[in-house]
């Protein structure tokens, strides 16, 4: 299967960003390209909104993160077990599928612990002496599960214990002897078809007694053992080989040592590769937030995972991107703004042309392979020229913006002026909005040497109703600009009925002023002649900030 594609515009999308990746997405689609997926990285703005209202579709799915995480890597389809599995039934799923561990869990699939081939050897392993090897954990349930024993008489609600067993292979008095030196409610007696023996163990009142080689036992030992309140099972198999299941009667999480070390769904993978690396056991549980077991991850599953891949539209800066870009694969660009573009492994297609839109690139690419372009692409594409480039008024139009927008309305068949209109003005309103969402809504960083600063943009249709906000504009670029570590935040705002355009700012006066334009009141200034934020404001600040 091959693997998903995200095709994204930058953080705090406008409407070309998002119409751009959506119709891009689709031609790679119709292309042959079927597991690519238009994506967002961040919120609708109203403008967007009226867009996809008008259409009635749904917008691009949103992604804030594509850091690689354990649950990328991981594999979800895990074998486990409950803890009161038997170490029998787990060792033969380890054979079956050959594997050397497998979680274990409760009845709330919240993990317990890991069983591993090490944990069950040391179990055995661990006292090599005549008293130690005969100690058991287990109850009379595990026990009829192990050895798939006929159960004759016994107490089902059992709680597993820590006894001890004895196989009564011996005479009667040596029998005797040694069942005298143990207490007999934590004795477990292993014999074949000897009455005698069988007599002595119920009449010591020991906890259970198993009879081997699939022998029926008499009534009155039946009897006595149920008197006698003693557990009494028929193993269908030999004396050793009853010996070994009863061994491996004892349930998982009496062997399951504390700090089992697991990983979380949601951590970085670049973080917990170190720990995949040198863990003791060759994978790592994978845990939810809930402490349950969603995965397990491998060493293995580090060579074989696949950074997520993306096709940037709209812009070519990491610092735009959305979060985790930088540790993804970059598969195309498609872009119209000024070179800061991150480094690839393998040539890349790289589409950068200093037009009005990335719509109207994307339109070129339909036009330029023959690909039929439907009623819903021709609007979201007409719609992210129109916006970026102000209904064509903005100084960064271009002739191939006019002919794609001549043409894509062919298909349209939009009453263009009327359209325009009520596009821009579904951006430009401010009523219901929060001054920190009005500033973010178009925000984009820049590095200039050592200055970092921070541009919003904002169209309205005049300036009343944001003199009203003007005050907590300027408080939030102030708090944008400490919390961010800024040296420089801003909001340009555009007044797209007379064309004329304020920078609001916060950040260092020596460098406000040197911007050149009358500050026209404190932290307003005025900037005549200025439409467009990436073709005259943007390549003015660098110019002049690249030399301070």
């Amino acid at each position: 299967m091959n693997q998903v594609v995200y095709v994204v515009g930058h953080k705090n999308p406008d409407t070309d960003s998002i119409c751009a990746a959506m119709c891009y997405a689709k031609l790679k689609q119709i292309s042959g390209n079927p597991q690519t997926i238009a994506a967002r990285a961040g919120h609708i703005n109203p403008q967007t909104e009226f867009v996809l209202t008008y259409l009635k579709i749904a917008a691009a799915i949103f992604i804030s993160d594509v850091t690689p995480k354990v649950e990328h890597a991981m594999t979800d389809e895990v074998i486990f077990y409950h803890k009161e599995t038997s170490l029998k039934e787990i060792l033969q799923k380890m054979e079956e599928v050959n594997i050397r561990q497998i979680p274990i869990v409760d009845d709330e699939q919240r993990y317990w612990g890991m069983v591993s081939l090490f944990n069950i050897a040391h179990e055995f392993c661990r006292e090599a002496n005549p008293q130690g090897s005969r100690k058991i954990f287990t109850s009379i349930k595990h026990l009829q599960q192990a050895i798939e024993g006929e159960l004759i008489c016994a107490n089902p609600n059992e709680e597993a214990y820590q006894g001890v067993f004895i196989v009564g292979a011996m005479e009667e008095v040596s029998f005797k002897q040694v069942l005298a030196t143990i207490d007999p409610k934590m004795c477990l007696v292993i014999t074949g078809d000897r009455d005698n023996i069988q007599q002595a163990a119920i009449e010591h009142g020991v906890r259970t007694l198993i009879v081997t080689g699939g022998f029926a036992v008499s009534s009155e030992i039946s009897q006595k053992a149920n008197a006698g309140k003693v557990n009494l099972l028929i193993s269908p198999y030999d004396t050793a080989t009853t010996v070994g299941l009863v061994r491996l009667s004892t349930p998982a999480y009496s062997v399951i040592k504390g700090d089992e070390s697991y990983l979380l769904s949601d951590e970085y993978l670049i973080e917990a590769r170190q720990k995949i690396l040198t863990a003791d056991n060759r994978g790592m549980v994978v845990l939810d937030d809930q402490q349950q077991l969603v995965g397990i991850i491998t060493r293995a599953d580090l060579l074989r995972f696949s950074k997520t891949k993306l096709i940037l539209v709209d812009h070519n800066e990491i610092s735009q991107a959305v979060d985790g870009a930088e540790q993804a694969e970059i598969m195309e660009i498609i872009d119209h703004h000024r070179l800061a573009n991150p480094q690839t492994l393998q040539p890349i297609m790289f589409i950068n042309q200093p037009v009005g839109s990335s719509c109207t690139l994307v339109a070129k690419i339909y036009f330029e392979m023959s690909v039929e372009i439907d009623h819903n692409t021709a609007v979201l594409l007409l719609s992210g020229i129109i916006s970026d480039t102000l209904n064509l008024k903005s100084p960064t139009t271009t002739i191939l913006d006019k002919q794609m927008l001549e043409k894509l309305n062919q298909t349209a068949k939009l009453d263009l002026p009327e359209y325009s209109s009520q596009l821009l003005a579904a951006g430009a309103s401010l009523k219901g909005r929060e001054p920190r969402e009005i500033i973010l809504n178009d925000f984009k960083e820049y590095n200039i040497g050592r200055i970092s600063l921070g541009i919003g943009q904002l169209e309205v249709v005049g300036f009343t109703e944001f003199d009203k906000v003007k005050p907590q504009i300027l408080e939030q670029l102030r708090n944008i600009r400490q919390n961010r570590g800024f040296h420089f935040t801003s909001l340009m705002v555009t007044d797209i009925a007379t064309s004329r355009s304020l920078l609001v700012f916060d950040g260092d006066r020596t460098l406000s002023r040197r911007i050149g334009y009358p500050i026209i009141e404190p932290h307003v200034i005025e900037l005549k002649g200025v439409l467009s934020r990436k073709k005259q404001l943007l390549p003015h600040l660098l110019s002049v900030f690249k030399e301070s």
